[in-house]
């Protein structure tokens, strides 16, 4: 109804914060085959992701880099993505 009525389902709009959008690209981004790239989200963080967690998961098989440096989720990773992006974004 609100497309036809307004062309556009969005019910509102909201400013995230930069840590905010840091969380939603980890876990938007994460979801992808490809990853995400570490220097873009700490772009939006201000920080970089922590290494000791990444090495961790990593040894624990929930994270990889790409040969391109990106990070992404394994397949075992995956089905627990929202834990691995908590994690991450601890």
């Amino acid at each position: 109804m609100r497309v036809e009525a307004n062309g556009h389902g969005v019910v509102g709009d909201e400013m995230l914060t930069r840590g905010e959008q840091a969380d939603e690209f980890l876990l938007m981004g994460l979801r992808l085959a490809e990853g995400i790239d570490p220097a873009r989200y700490a772009a939006f963080a201000g920080h970089p992701l922590d290494a000791a967690r990444i090495a961790m998961l990593d040894r624990e098989g929930m994270v990889e880099a790409t040969p391109d440096g990106r990070l992404r989720v394994t397949r075992a990773g995956f089905p627990l993505l929202d834990a691995v992006v908590a994690d991450l974004a601890a």
